[in-house]
């Protein structure tokens, strides 16, 4: 096209020049230009929308391209992987949590996780008792150590006992007799001076510790510990014997459980292989769905494909190309105007417009040819796809799927690929719709476990306690009612603790004796003459000091032996016959329960691990029941692989191939026009052309006289029908003139004849 350019130029020149010019005629080839310059216009912008389109597309398809999809995955692996894996969490994962479920329910159940603790209980409480027994050997030095310190506290309790007797008397003869005030009266009888000498300094009064330990050694010698022993042997037995028959059942228990979990284990593979095995077959029966290779292999898209291939330059590379193009309806429009305005510039302004023409129109055509191309290619790849028909509709048969060593209480239904395919638009689960129900069977499941479950309990209800075990309550209280027919009978400890305490001197009156000294003395101040009660307060201190200290020591020491004494007695109940008593009360709780019904009570402690697992064995069945319909993966995937290539394709089309192609078109529309544009300008050249050389040419003198011819007029002036020229003498005579056809030729041979 540039080199049909240059040789126009070369040529531009060669037109006819016999070509006549109507006004009309430019008229109409200007107004044709322009109008074909308007349209290039409006096409070029039509392709610049194009071309944004495309961009704009190319860049969102891009963003969704690097998204992660399973597009790399046939639909028919998606759905058999979710189907799998919504099976492994219904049946495989609910069952675990239930068998933990039932586990931590039978660990906080008392009466299962610690079924020995009555008997437990009680043999602990006699042993704790039975100490007591086995330690009265013990209670002979801490005698001997009480006698000992006895001796001291007896002597000084009978001197300070006799020192308070004569402070008593003396205060008495005083405080009634010699003082004659109302103030001695009144302290003798508020401090109860009478009681001073009454404290717990009458040692004498002791029970005999030799005939307490001839009878603990009566007890010692009567072998009464040997009852309580056997009692909590009896216990410890059948504690043993209830622990391990708990134990060995809720191992039991727990085996059947974990039966359970590799049973279902076992039907899971079964249902997959039949899923897999559907799936299979349905796949055979369905059509080839064959995708483009570009999104797979290197995880590219169409779309960046094109886009790798436009380079990322394109957009703007385009828009420069149309941009230029865009010169030529300019470059014609302002050509236009000048010619029309001048025509003496006309034809060369208009034979470099077509020169222009003819290169830029060669840049249009490469645009075209690069997008018509790709265009086509694009179309062919991704809008020319017909969706192809299914081939077969076969019979499926799962049940021919299962394995030799499972087998199902129903079978499941035979179906066609079309019903298994309009059940997957209606979003049903290939669960639902293949029965793999039946394969699990929840109800028969649970029944079976339960069977195991029960035949344990069974065996735990059977087991016998140990044989040998006798009542030791009769014989124990027949002993102890010989050793309570000695002096132990008669021992308590507040016998020794009523002669031997803290009181030296009875309180709250006169005691104690500090306090008394103090009183005294204040007494004594206010006395004229106070000697004599001063005399007794300074005895008073000195008693106290030497002899009332030394043996509230003693008397310390005494206490703490009598405790220890009293706890080894009576085990701290005061007295050994309640501590006797209540051993037996222990003792005959034991044989109570040795007595007891032991089938009755294991009874009810299997109904309760029975109701426990039960339940949760229920709630495993309503949970896989439950959500089987609306909780399972939708097999809706499998009747829209060939939907889901075509939509991809289609979205495609939409988003690349159109706008492409309608770059294409707008560019071949502008194309289009340039030829009748060419056309159009080189005719309004030539006869623009033929108008300057005709108006040069019959420019002349007629008769002496200047005439102007009718084309080179004004073109507003109006039409006229004929022109007279007026000669400038009167002799010349141009009437024959008139009513000739050509007005703007003279005949000049003629003209020279006359």
């Amino acid at each position: 096209m540039p080199i049909f350019g240059l040789i126009y130029a070369l040529c531009c020149a060669r037109c006819k020049n016999t070509q006549r010019s109507s006004k009309g005629m430019r008229y109409c080839c200007g107004i044709l230009l322009a109008l074909l310059a308007l349209l290039m216009l409006l096409f070029l912008i039509f392709a610049i929308l194009a071309a944004t389109q495309l961009h704009k597309n190319l860049k969102h398809l891009k963003t969704i391209g690097c998204h992660p999809s399973n597009s790399s995955k046939s639909n028919e692996d998606y759905i058999y992987q979710r189907a799998s894996d919504r099976m492994h969490h219904q049946h495989i994962i609910n069952y675990d949590q239930i068998v933990k479920r039932i586990q931590s329910a039978l660990n906080r159940e008392p009466t299962i996780s610690y079924p020995n603790r009555e008997p437990e209980l009680l043999a602990k409480a006699i042993e704790r008792l039975s100490v007591v027994l086995q330690n009265l050997r013990r209670i002979t030095p801490v005698v001997q150590r009480i006698k000992n310190e006895l001796l001291n506290a007896r002597r000084l309790a009978t001197q300070f006992r006799d020192a308070l007797r004569g402070v008593k008397r003396d205060l008495m003869v005083f405080l009634t007799s010699h003082c004659k005030q109302r103030e001695c009266q009144d302290f003798y009888r508020a401090n109860e001076i009478m009681m001073l000498d009454m404290g717990c300094l009458h040692y004498d009064s002791l029970p005999d510790f030799d005939a307490l330990l001839a009878s603990v050694q009566e007890v010692i010698d009567s072998k009464f510990i040997s009852y309580p022993i056997r009692a909590a042997k009896q216990l410890r037995q059948v504690s043993r014997v209830m622990k391990d028959r708990m134990s060995g059942a809720l191992d039991s228990i727990k085996e059947d459980l974990n039966k359970g979990a590799k049973e279902l284990n076992k039907r899971y593979d079964a249902s997959l292989k039949v899923l897999q095995r559907v799936v299979e077959e349905m796949k055979k029966d369905m059509p080839v769905v064959v995708k483009s290779n570009a999104g797979s292999g290197s995880g590219s898209t169409p779309a960046a494909a094109l886009r790798r291939k436009l380079g990322s330059w394109w957009f703007g590379y385009t828009l420069v190309f149309i941009v230029l193009l865009m010169l030529v309806p300019l470059i014609l429009l302002i050509g236009l105007l000048i010619a029309l305005s001048s025509p003496k510039v006309a034809s060369w302004l208009l034979c470099a417009v077509l020169v222009v023409l003819f290169i830029l129109f060669s840049v249009g055509i490469i645009l075209l040819l690069f997008y018509l191309l790709h265009g086509a290619l694009l179309y062919h790849a991704f809008c020319s796809r017909k969706a192809p028909q299914p081939v077969e509709n076969k019979s499926i048969n799962p049940n021919e799927f299962l394995p030799e060593n499972v087998t199902t209480f129903r079978s499941m239904p035979m179906l066609r690929t079309s019903e298994i395919l309009q059940s997957c638009v209606r979003n049903e689960s290939l669960y639902n719709v293949l029965g793999l129900k039946e394969i699990y069977n929840p109800d028969g499941f649970r029944d079976d476990v339960m069977e195991d479950v029960l035949k344990s309990l069974e065996k735990m209800e059977n087991t016998a306690l140990p044989d040998g075990l006798k009542d030791i309550h009769p014989e124990a209280e027949e002993a102890a009612k010989q050793l309570l027919s000695g002096n132990l009978s008669t021992y308590d400890i507040k016998d020794y603790t009523r002669h031997i305490c803290r009181q030296l001197v009875p309180e709250p009156k006169p005691g104690p004796l500090n306090g008394l000294t103090r009183k005294l003395e204040s007494l004594a101040s206010k006395m004229k003459p106070g000697v004599a009660l001063k005399n007794q307060a300074t005895y008073l201190r000195a008693y106290q000091k030497h002899l009332g200290a030394p043996l509230q020591t003693i008397v310390q020491r005494l206490i703490n032996r009598l405790k220890q004494m009293d706890r080894l007695l009576s085990g701290g109940y005061g007295s050994f016959t309640r501590y006797l008593q209540h051993l037996l009360d222990k003792i005959k709780l034991g044989d109570d329960f040795l007595r007891r019904d032991n089938k009755k009570l294991t009874d009810g402690v299997a109904r309760n691990i029975s109701k426990l697992v039960k339940s949760g064995l229920n709630d495993y069945v309503r949970m896989v029941d439950g959500p089987s319909k609306v909780n399972m993966e939708s097999c809706e995937p499998l009747t829209r692989e060939e939907d889901a290539a075509m939509v991809e394709y289609a979205d495609l089309c939409n988003r690349i191939v159109k706008p492409m192609n309608a770059l294409w078109f707008w560019l071949l529309l502008f194309s289009l026009l340039l030829l009748p544009a060419i056309c159009c300008t080189h005719f309004l050249r030539c006869r623009l052309k033929s108008l300057k050389n005709y108006s040069d040419a019959s420019t002349g003198t007629f008769g002496e006289g200047n005439f102007v011819p009718p084309g080179l007029l004004p073109m507003a002036l109006p039409q006229c029908q004929c022109y007279k020229y007026l000669p400038v003498s009167t002799e010349s005579n141009v009437d024959y003139l008139e009513g000739r056809e050509d007005y703007y030729y003279i005949d000049q041979a003629k003209h020279k004849r006359e």
